[in-house]
C-alpha cells in the first residue's frame, strides 16, 4: 500500500540562515502595491536544441555476425566510471545497466557475479581509475586498460572526462575505439575550458536538465509545496540547468495557481562537490526544521547529505538523474523521494549502442564528431512514473496528479512550455533565477 506521506502544506515564514548571505528571503521581489515582477527579462533567453536519437535499442538481426562478432570474437564494451564508484545509485550506475542491458538483450550472455558480461557475442567490462587518480592522466590510464581488454566502444560518462577525450584524440592511440561520451561538450577543462574538436570516433550526449527541474518544481508546487530546498553538487552547466528548472517550474506553477508574491520560497545552494558535505548536511537539516517542506538533491553523490536529514526529520525530498526512490539502501528516506528529476541515461546509452553498431560500427553522420542534446521529445528528461519504471510508489505526489504530468510534459515536448536552458549561474543567481515575484529564491553563498 503507497503510504501518504504528503498533506497539502500551508505556507510558513523562511527564516534567514545565520551565516549565509542571499537575495529573496532578505529583498523581496514584489513590486508596488504588490504587483508581480517577471524577471525572465531581466536573464539571457537560450534554448538547447533537442536531437531525436530515436528509442531503438535493438541490433538488426544478423548485424554482429555480418560484422565479424561471435562468441568466439565478440564486441567488446567497457565503461570508465567517473568520480564515485561503480554502484553510486546515479550517473555511473545507470550508464552502466545501460551497457549491461544492452548486451543481454542483444547477444551477451547473463550479467556475471563480477556484475559484468562475460559470455555470448556481446560482452562487457568496467574500469574505476584508483580513488586517489581521478585525474586525467587516472581516467586516460583507465582508458588503456580498456582497450588492452581489446575493447571497441567505451564509455565514459560525466563531463570530467572532457579532458582525457582531449588527449586521447591528441595521442591517436584510440583511433581504432569508438567513444561514447555522456554530459561531455568539446572543452578542455585542464586548459581553461580551451575549445577542442572531437574526431569522428568520438560522439558526446548532454541533456537538457532543466526540463526534468522544471517538471520537479512544476509538481512540488502544484502538489501544495511553499517552501522548497535545492542543495547542488557543483555549478557546472548540467546542475546549474536542474537547478534554474527546477525554481522556473515552481514559477510556472505558481503562476498557474494565481500565488501572490514572494508565495513560494526556494532555499538554494551548492556543496562544491559531487559528494555528501558536512555544510550540505547542516544546510538540510536546518532547512528543514525552520520551515523547508522538500529539498532537491542534485549532483552526484551530494544527495546523501539531504538523505541524512530526511531520515532524520522524515520530511520529502527529490531525486536526480534516475528513479532513486528505487534506491532500496536508502533507509528510511526512501519513502520520502517523492520524484526524481530523471536524465534517462540508461536508455540513451542502449539506444546509441544500437545505433553505432546498425550503422557498421560507426556513428552516424548527424553525431559523428558531434554533441548533440537530448530532452523530453525523446522521452530522457522526465519523472518518473509506475508505468515507465515498474516502481509503483516512484510517485510520491498527492495532489499533483500524473494526467496534469502528461499534459505540462506534453507542452515540453511540443515546445509550447519553455523552459531557459541558460547556465550562467552568476547571471541567474543575480537575477532571482529568472523567475517572477511570486518565487523567491535565497541563494546561499557559504
Amino acid at each position: 500500500m503507497k503510504k501518504k506521506i504528503l498533506p497539502f502544506f500551508a505556507l510558513t515564514a523562511l527564516m534567514t540562515i545565520t551565516g549565509c548571505s542571499g537575495t529573496g528571503a532578505t529583498t523581496p521581489y514584489a513590486g508596488d502595491d504588490g504587483e508581480i515582477v517577471d524577471h525572465s527579462k531581466d536573464v539571457t533567453f537560450s534554448e538547447l536544441t533537442e536531437y531525436d536519437i530515436g528509442t531503438k535499442t535493438t541490433v538488426d538481426a544478423d548485424k554482429l555476425s555480418e560484422l565479424g562478432f561471435s562468441e568466439t570474437n565478440p564486441l567488446k564494451i567497457a565503461l570508465v566510471t567517473d568520480s564515485g564508484t561503480l554502484n553510486d545509485h546515479s550517473f555511473n550506475e545507470s550508464a552502466w545497466n545501460g551497457v549491461n542491458e544492452f548486451a543481454t538483450e542483444n547477444g551477451g550472455g547473463t550479467v556475471a557475479a563480477s556484475n559484468c558480461v562475460e559470455s555470448g557475442s556481446i560482452q562487457t567490462k568496467y574500469y574505476q581509475p584508483a580513488e586517489d587518480h581521478y585525474d586525467t592522466q587516472g581516467r586516460l590510464e583507465a582508458m588503456k586498460s580498456a582497450k588492452g581488454w581489446g575493447a571497441d566502444v567505451i564509455a565514459l560518462p560525466g563531463y570530467l572526462f572532457q579532458s582525457a577525450i582531449k588527449s586521447a584524440i591528441d595521442s591517436k592511440e584510440f583511433d581504432d575505439i569508438a567513444f561514447l561520451a555522456l554530459d561531455c561538450v568539446k572543452e578542455d577543462s585542464d586548459n581553461n575550458n580551451a575549445a577542442f574538436e572531437f574526431t569522428d570516433n568520438v560522439t558526446s550526449v548532454i541533456y537538457r536538465e532543466e526540463q526534468s527541474g522544471f517538471l520537479a518544481g512544476y509538481g512540488a508546487v502544484m502538489d501544495g509545496y511553499r517552501n522548497l530546498g535545492f542543495i547542488g553538487g557543483m555549478a557546472v552547466p548540467a546542475v546549474v540547468r536542474y537547478g534554474s528548472g527546477y525554481c522556473q517550474g515552481a514559477d510556472a506553477a505558481a503562476k498557474e495557481l494565481g500565488l501572490k508574491n514572494n508565495a513560494v520560497k526556494v532555499q538554494y545552494y551548492y556543496a562544491g562537490e559531487f559528494g555528501p558535505t558536512d555544510q550540505a548536511t547542516s544546510y538540510a537539516n536546518s532547512w528543514y526544521q525552520r520551515g523547508t517542506e522538500v529539498i532537491f538533491a542534485c549532483g552526484g553523490a551530494v544527495y546523501q547529505s539531504v538523505t541524512s536529514a530526511v531520515n532524520t526529520v522524515k520530511k520529502p525530498w527529490i531525486g536526480v538523474d534516475v528513479n532513486q526512490h528505487a534506491d532500496s539502501s536508502l533507509g528510511t528516506a526512501q519513502q520520502y523521494c517523492i520524484t526524481s528529476a530523471m536524465k534517462n541515461l540508461k536508455e540513451t546509452t542502449k539506444v546509441l549502442l544500437s545505433d553505432w553498431v546498425n550503422n557498421d560500427k560507426a556513428w552516424n553522420d548527424d553525431m559523428a564528431g558531434e554533441v548533440v542534446t537530448v530532452g523530453a521529445k525523446s522521452g530522457n528528461c522526465v519523472l518518473p512514473t509506475p508505468e515507465t519504471t515498474g516502481d509503483d510508489d516512484c510517485w510520491g505526489f498527492e495532489n499533483f496528479t500524473q494526467k496534469q504530468y502528461d499534459t505540462i510534459l506534453e507542452g515540453l515536448k511540443a515546445g509550447t512550455v519553455k523552459v531557459n536552458s541558460n547556465s550562467d549561474n552568476e547571471e541567474l543567481s543575480k537575477n532571482n533565477f529568472g523567475c517572477s515575484s511570486r518565487v523567491a529564491v535565497n541563494y546561499i553563498v557559504a
